[in-house]
């Protein structure tokens, strides 16, 4: 009957783990083990937590790459021409890890800022120093002379050292994998979801518009409407152009990049920036809410006309109005509130994006209900000069306005025109 030893560092050889005595085969074993469990727990929270799937999924990936770092004897019959074998399945699963990140770059930075803000994030930074810087330090030679007097064994020594550190590294990143997944099983990113969220489970949501990303749903009869781009089964191939598909795709769960999600951001910097005259075209109401399916989106104030139906954007309204002294009306409104907009360098940057309200007297007053997030341009200058903001939407203001005149007859002045 062999030796204990001897037995064990069979077993250790004969799972094709990294060892040089039975003892490291155990601990490689346990290694990879750890590992390949903290991977399991970032695709468990992959899965719950769609808004951060690309930062979660790279990071998994990171974990399987050190898992095959410690399968060398198992992967020398496949990768035989390789010095190292384990590089090849490395290699790929960082590829992987990078594919994912892509794939879903819209959650990506969010991922990596919830990892980074988390409380257990210490216990990841030292995780990762143990599994890859420590241990070099544990197994150089100078590092011995300097502190030990060990003349005999010291290579078997250090290399018991050497994976003694690394196994605490992988306990500590198994440790972080728990404890991430358990703070965050039960939480989303909107660690402050809007008050008004749970009206969209107990009233029924009725379509009143679309475009060609996002559409807006009455949420029954409370008063409220909610924005989210277009459900995932009216996003398919031969119903939408392929660079609309992706780019919903890619924004819908990221909080970041989520058109409405960023709205909501506009939304909250205009109130603070702008008069009290602008503010009061403004809804009293402007939220980020998600939806399991249809992801990120804005809940707001629902403004109807008297009938009941949605406000339209002016430009329909000019349109349909049959009066000259309503078109003028409008018209009139319009040119004023971006006159105002101008004037105090406001981030807005579509003039087209005001709707009309009619009241129950008749009368017709603008209300701001959309707030487009971004220049669509590549450098976007205006997000950081105002002059240049002031600027880019005088211009923009006139040419629409001048549209307007020539399309729908409108007979204001001339000179009533924004200089």
């Amino acid at each position: 009957m062999p030796p204990a030893g001897e037995s064990a560092q069979s077993a250790g050889a004969a799972t094709g783990f990294r060892a040089n005595d039975g003892a490291a085969g155990v601990i490689a074993f346990a290694k990879f083990l750890l590992v390949l469990l903290a991977a399991a727990m970032m695709l468990a929270a992959a899965v719950r937590h769609r808004e951060w799937r690309g930062g979660l999924l790279l990071v998994m990936c990171v974990f399987l790459a050190g898992a095959a770092q410690e399968c060398e004897g198992a992967l020398k019959c496949v990768f035989s021409s390789f010095h190292e074998p384990e590089m090849p399945p490395t290699i790929a699963f960082l590829a992987l890890g990078c594919a994912f990140a892509l794939a879903y770059r819209g959650s990506a930075a969010p991922a990596l800022a919830a990892i980074w803000k988390n409380r257990r994030f210490p216990i990841l930074v030292w995780g990762l120093l143990f599994v890859s810087i420590i241990p070099n330090a544990a197994k150089a030679k100078f590092v011995w002379s300097t502190f030990s007097s060990l003349q005999v064994g010291t290579h078997a020594v250090r290399e018991v050292a050497e994976a003694a550190t690394e196994f605490l590294g992988c306990v500590l990143l198994f440790n972080w994998a728990v404890l991430f997944l358990k703070d965050k099983w039960r939480l989303f990113t909107r660690r402050v979801p809007s008050p008004h969220e749970h009206l969209l489970w107990s009233n029924e949501l009725v379509p009143v518009g679309h475009g060609s990303r996002r559409r807006a749903y009455r949420i029954g009869d409370t008063g409220y409407c909610a924005k989210f781009y277009l459900p995932p089964e009216e996003c398919a191939p031969g119903t939408m152009k392929a660079s609309i598909r992706r780019d919903i795709g890619w924004r819908r769960f990221s909080r970041m990049y989520n058109s409405s999600s960023r709205e909501v951001y506009v939304y909250g910097k205009l109130r603070h920036v702008m008069p009290q005259s602008v503010r009061d075209r403004m809804p009293a109401v402007c939220e980020r809410v998600f939806h399991p399916k249809w992801g990120w989106g804005v809940l707001e104030t629902f403004y109807a006309n008297p009938d009941g139906s949605a406000v339209q954007p002016y430009i329909r309204e000019i349109a349909r109005r049959k009066s000259m002294d309503e078109k003028n009306l409008i018209y009139c409104a319009a040119r004023d509130l971006l006159m105002e907009l101008i004037a105090h360098a406001a981030p807005f940057y579509e003039p087209g994006n005001f709707h009309v309200q009619e009241l129950p007297g008749g009368r017709l007053v603008l209300k701001i209900v959309d707030f487009e997030p971004d220049p669509k341009v590549v450098l976007p200058l205006e997000l950081l000069l105002p002059f240049f903001r002031r600027m880019k939407l005088r211009r923009k203001a006139r040419r629409f306005l001048a549209l307007l005149r020539a399309r729908y007859g409108v007979t204001a002045p001339v000179e009533t025109e924004i200089g």
